[in-house]
């Protein structure tokens, strides 16, 4: 049993949560003791991959300048996970939407400015830079690690608010032998999670996996219809008149629940050359699709719903709802991901290709409906996209006071919209192909290309202080934008568009300074500089007609970020330790979507994304973990965190002078909790606070409104045996009722069942 089974075997949570079996370790073994398996100065790749930070020992494990947080595949398991998001929730400084299919904040920043890394691919999509979740199956996951912070000195665009990187499991078993994982959970609104994984160690050298991942629900009503009333008359009067807002707005109704299903399928292959070499390749195929069930209307007449008819609510006023509003979309999305990770930690030199083929990412809509149970015409709107990526780091250690870390990539990507004329909404495949183009009306597309370069130097200035200096140069080209139109009738283009190249460069330094202050407690300080390059949706997608459309543009600069951070990790005793962060980013170049007015006039001739605006960030980031005795424990952590829109009038435009507050953000963050451990018994209590995300002038409570909550989550889990476990889970325990823009779902709970062979 090596160092690193002795200190973590049995007891993932302990790994990147507390650092009391780290102490205790260095009490026992030493601090230069290392903390990686047999000949390997990989100890905890995390680290190595993620920061380019050499952790060989467990004192240097204490002394990593970053603030890094992991999830485990115990943390996943123990609180019956279901999604990447729903994972990450708990962390400091990160905030998980609780609508349907929620996405995440990372310190404020949203998925298209987080690069997210999937056994080292960027899983970014190339339409809009944001993370489809639904990629992603979580019971394959071995680990999450979140270093937050600016990472484009490795990592190059997206990396400015966090790099979140999974990796999925790999496990080693002696020859022949084989394991099989399965999961079986249901709970409220209908909701499923089925999985099963098989792996096989077909001899010393080779090991095979397969694995079936399926999540489904039945939803819950949370996205409104609401609309405005205008003068006119209706011979309908309603029987009474629907809820107003406090923007003036009706609510008219909804298109009911949202369910939706995913379902990944993944293989993996992993041969090791000797115990030092080792390739491995990762598969994964996934189809995902929403739509919204049972429509209603806040509109009756004689008790009856009303959809789409005119109705007078008095004062010569009317509601003029769209039958086509109630019906919401369709969405589809299919993808496949490849990964090849070549390993030689003797030479300290590894290197990746992945590709990532979005074959579909879309939705439908209904066109003309005529009744609320409308199948019939409609449109599809689909932008695939291929990413392919290539990187490789090499590490030359021991230079003096240095270990020298050099690395190169290539990625290059492409997204094609297609536009399409349905027969029917609901169906994706009942394409129309009398209109247009064999169904085509619109084609845009567009490629990015990318070459960079980096080198990190780890110099060890004096025994307890530290130097980390990086720096990356990355090239990067737009080219082969496009934009086609055809007409409805004879198919024939009416217009056709080809948008110039156009190139930059972007260099990324990052410095870092660590300095051990004694063996219980460490200091750091970064600044980094980073960036993210436009969607090319907003570089090459062409929105149509000539008034009030929206114009590509080619020439869109990355928007460009430098933080600055300082931080303290400290062990306060054998069974507490803490952390503190403070940081603040100034964001330039902001990319804003503007509308430009016709000379003279407010009206609207062109729509475009340009660069304009400042953001300015900053926050305060605490973490505690206590462990009580060998049953119980809990954690605390508070994130205090503002944003700031700085921009000026631009003439022409609706650009105005503004400098206030992002209330997209919220400014108070808590999450708090216990872990009770005994025996076959393992049971979580989780708290939530997360306070109000807009001007102090808004209501709250209803519909739009990001209302301030505390939810309290729990989850129980006993051991039947060795080979069986059953789950249960309630979340938002006390039913609250809240809304995050759209509804929520209130209290939900799942029974499960795990079984390993």
């Amino acid at each position: 049993m090596t160092l690193f089974d002795r200190v973590f075997g049995g007891n993932d949570a302990v790994y990147g949560l507390t650092e009391g079996a780290i102490d205790g370790a260095i009490a026992q073994y030493g601090e230069d003791k290392a903390v990686s398996f047999p000949n390997t100065a990989y100890s905890l790749p995390c680290y190595y991959a993620v920061t380019g930070t050499k952790v060989t020992t467990l004192k240097e494990l204490k002394e990593t300048p970053a603030s890094v947080d992991v999830v485990t595949a115990q943390d996943i398991q123990e609180r019956n996970v279901k999604s990447v998001p729903e994972a990450l929730q708990q962390l400091p400084g990160v905030y998980m939407s609780q609508v349907a299919q929620g996405g995440i904040q990372i310190r404020g920043f949203e998925s298209d400015n987080i690069l997210i890394l999937l056994d080292g691919m960027p899983m970014n999509t190339t339409y809009n830079n944001n993370m489809e979740w639904e990629m992603l199956p979580v019971e394959n996951i071995e680990r999450i690690e979140v270093v937050k912070g600016a990472g484009s000195s490795l990592y190059g665009g997206r990396a400015v608010g966090a790099v979140v990187n999974i990796i999925t499991k790999d496990q080693t078993m002696a020859k022949g032998e084989s394991k099989i994982n399965a999961v079986l959970d249901y709970g409220s609104n209908n909701t499923w999670k089925k999985a099963v994984y098989a792996n096989m160690q077909v001899d010393e050298k080779l090991s095979v996996g397969l694995g079936y991942e399926n999540r489904k629900s039945d939803g819950f009503k949370g996205y409104y219809y609401t609309g405005n009333a205008k003068k006119g008359t209706a011979n309908i009067k309603p029987d009474n008149i629907p809820p107003q807002l406090s923007t003036g707005k009706y609510l008219l109704g909804g298109r009911g629940e949202k369910q939706w299903e995913n379902e990944n399928i993944s293989a993996h292959i992993k041969y090791d050359f000797d115990e030092d070499k080792s390739l491995k390749y990762n598969y994964i195929h996934t189809e995902s699709e929403y739509s919204y069930k049972n429509p209603f209307s806040t509109i009756t007449v004689n008790g009856k719903p009303i959809f789409g008819e005119k109705v007078d609510i008095g004062n010569g006023l009317i509601l003029s709802p769209s039958i086509s509003s109630y019906l919401g979309y369709d969405g589809k999305k299919e993808s496949d991901l490849h990964v090849l990770n070549y390993v030689d930690e003797a030479n300290k030199f590894s290197a990746n290709f992945g590709y990532l083929d979005m074959k579909k990412n879309g939705y439908s809509n209904a066109s003309g409906a005529k009744n609320i149970n409308w199948n019939g015409e409609g449109t599809d709107s689909y932008y695939p996209g291929k990413t392919y990526n290539f990187d490789f780091q090499k590490v030359w250690e021991d230079i003096g006071k240095h270990n020298i870390l050099v690395g190169g990539s290539y990625k290059q990507e492409s997204f094609d919209q297609d536009r399409i004329y349905l027969n029917n909404w609901r169906d994706h495949g009942s394409v129309n192909t009398n209109w247009g183009n064999n169904g085509l009306y619109e084609k845009h597309g567009g490629k990015a290309k990318n070459i960079a370069l980096f080198i990190q130097d780890e110099y060890q200035i004096s025994d307890p202080l530290t130097m980390y200096l990086g720096v990356r140069w990355d090239h990067f080209e737009k080219t082969d934008g496009y934009s086609i139109y055809y007409d409805k009738k004879t198919g024939a283009v009416t217009r056709s568009l080809n948008y110039d190249s156009a190139t930059y460069d972007e260099i990324s330094p990052k410095i870092s300074l660590n300095y051990q202050a004694d063996e219980d407690t460490n200091y750091y300080v970064s600044y980094g500089h980073s960036f993210n390059p436009p969607p090319l949706y907003q570089v090459y997608r062409d929105g149509g007609g000539d008034m009030g459309g929206v114009i590509a543009n080619p020439d869109l600069d990355p928007e460009t970020s430098n933080t600055f951070e300082i931080g303290m990790k400290k062990q306060l005793s054998e069974r507490t330790n803490i952390g503190l962060s403070l940081y603040q980013v100034k964001t330039d170049d902001k990319i804003l979507y503007t509308t430009h007015y016709k000379p003279g006039t407010n009206k609207a001739e062109y729509k475009q994304y340009e660069n304009y605006g400042t953001e300015k960030r900053r926050g305060i980031e605490f973490e505690a973990n206590h462990q009580f005795d060998d049953n119980w424990s809990a954690y605390f952590n508070y994130a205090w965190q503002s944003g700031k829109v700085e921009q000026s009038k631009v003439a022409g435009t609706n650009l105005k002078d503004v400098n206030s507050n992002d209330y997209g953000i919220p400014k108070h963050l808590m999450h708090a909790g216990f872990n009770y451990k005994q025996d076959k018994w393992n049971a979580l209590l989780d708290c939530q606070y997360v306070s109000a995300r807009q001007a102090p002038d808004d209501v709250t409570g209803e519909y739009g409104a990001e209302d301030p909550y505390f939810i309290v989550n729990t989850a129980i889990n006993y051991q039947l045996s060795d080979s069986t476990s059953v789950q249960f889970a309630i979340n938002n325990i006390f039913d609250r009722e809240f809304y995050s823009s759209e509804a929520t779902s209130g209290r939900t709970y799942s029974v499960g069942v795990r079984y390993n062979f």
